[in-house]
């Protein structure tokens, strides 16, 4: 007895099987006594042990067939694209709804960016009106140039000024050094602030309020001139070796300067004020409130456009994950199809192998049985039981059918095409979107247009 490899069952030798039960042995011997007797009606024992031997094999081959039919009905049943069409159907709806629901919600936040755009146009057009401007907002430097300018300029001040300010100081250099970085603070630090503060006021719409920048400017060049001058008299006066050189300097005002390094003073604090002053005036748009104005009407363009962006891709996004679930399905959905085929064709295949089987063990027992009945027939004087002229037929139990799916080929093809009109709404409603999400340039001429 043997079990090949493609072959799930013990395949038996009928000749070893006879031999191992000495069946022509027992006929013969039984013949001999006339045993069974002629009226016997069943099996005597002999056969009863050949019909065993066989059945035995037939239940043991029937256990493997049953685990093997449920491993293949546990396969099909696992197919759960194919036994769930009709969700499929409905999750493609799902998600055609879900997918207008998300434009809908991105297109209310762009809604919001475009309102606060169109409120920003609207500030800066009547505040353009309220002014008179026609030209668009100077962009201003980085405020490290301007401040760095402004620094700069009081360092190279309080370098030069040290200098020129520590003659006949009780402290020597380092109380030039303060002289100088005090004197230059407050002509820097005063110029930058006019420069900020003061001058963008003399372009001013309003009469008074440019009558009064330029009223600011002069008493700044004012301040300027009798500030420095009186650096310069200082400088004179500490020179000379005059006690207390600041009440000196006030009494000298008026008077011309003694050395040409007070002269270099007063240019030096003049010219550093100057470039102060540009600084501060150029560290933003020269009319008050313009510069700021179109800062924050720009921060509102740039946020408006990224939303745009954010939202573009959010629906892009949503496109390409159910174009891809929309095709891991539909191979799924296929893939699961054929499956199905192999699986019931190899199912159907082991049952034919099982039935042939049984047919086999039959005739191996008949062979069996007529073995030890020839052999008995010739040794007996009595006539045969009548079953002796019978063919022994094997209990059999039906493979149970393949489970019944509801599920057809035009069923699948009902819900590839469900998925297919649902990717193609989907797509098209992403288009629509996209197209629907003004761009940044676009909503401009619109606002300007308007």
């Amino acid at each position: 007895m043997f079990a090949p490899m493609d072959d799930p069952f013990i395949q038996l030798d009928r000749a070893e099987i006879a031999d191992k039960l000495r069946l022509t042995e027992r006929g013969e011997q039984q013949g001999r006594i006339n045993l069974p007797a002629s009226t016997l009606r069943t099996l005597d024992n002999v056969e009863a042990e050949v019909a065993s031997f066989i059945d035995d094999h037939h239940s043991r081959a029937q256990i493997d067939a049953a685990n093997s039919i449920r491993s293949y009905d546990e396969r099909l049943n696992g197919l759960t694209l194919l036994t769930k069409l009709s969700s499929i159907s409905t999750q493609a709806r799902v998600a055609i709804t879900d997918f207008h629901a998300e434009v809908m919600n991105c297109s209310n936040r762009l809604s919001n960016s475009r309102d606060a755009i169109e409120a920003s146009y609207g500030e800066l057009r009547a505040f353009r009106r309220q002014n008179g401007l026609e030209r668009p907002a100077y962009a201003a430097p980085p405020p490290l140039s301007t401040y760095g300018t402004i620094a700069f300029s009081w360092m190279i001040e309080t370098t030069i000024n040290a200098f020129l300010l520590r003659l006949n100081d009780s402290m020597g250099y380092l109380g030039g050094v303060v002289a100088a970085a005090t004197v230059g603070a407050i002509n820097v630090g005063f110029a930058a602030f006019v420069g900020r503060q003061v001058w963008p006021r003399t372009h001013l719409r309003n009469l008074t309020s440019r009558v009064l920048g330029w009223v600011g400017v002069a008493v700044w060049i004012a301040f300027l001139l009798l500030w420095n001058l009186m650096a310069a008299h200082y400088r004179d006066a500490k020179s000379l070796g005059i006690d207390q050189p600041e009440h000196a300097a006030l009494g000298m005002l008026g008077s011309g300067l003694d050395s040409i390094y007070s002269y270099g003073l007063l240019v030096a604090g003049l010219a550093f004020a100057v470039i102060a002053a540009g600084a501060g005036y150029r560290m933003d748009d020269p009319y008050p409130g313009y510069g700021e104005r179109a800062r924050r009407h720009e921060e509102r363009c740039e946020d408006y456009a990224h939303d745009v962006r954010v939202a573009s891709d959010e629906v892009l996004e949503i496109r390409n994950v159910a174009l891809k679930e929309a095709i891991e399905v539909r191979e799924g959905l296929e893939r699961q199809l054929r499956e199905r085929a192999q699986i019931l064709s190899a199912r159907d295949a082991f049952r034919r192998r099982y039935e042939e089987y049984a047919t086999q063990l039959e005739q191996t027992a008949n062979a069996l049985l007529q073995e030890y009945r020839t052999a008995n027939i010739a040794n007996r004087t009595t006539p045969a039981p009548a079953h002796f002229d019978e063919r022994w037929a094997l209990p059999r139990v039906a493979v149970p059918p393949a489970p019944e799916s509801s599920v057809g080929e035009k069923d699948v093809e009902a819900a590839e095409k469900a998925l297919d009109a649902a990717v193609a709404e989907i797509s098209r409603a992403c288009e629509a979107a996209i197209a629907s999400f003004e761009p940044l340039d676009k909503l401009k001429r619109s606002l300007d247009d308007g």
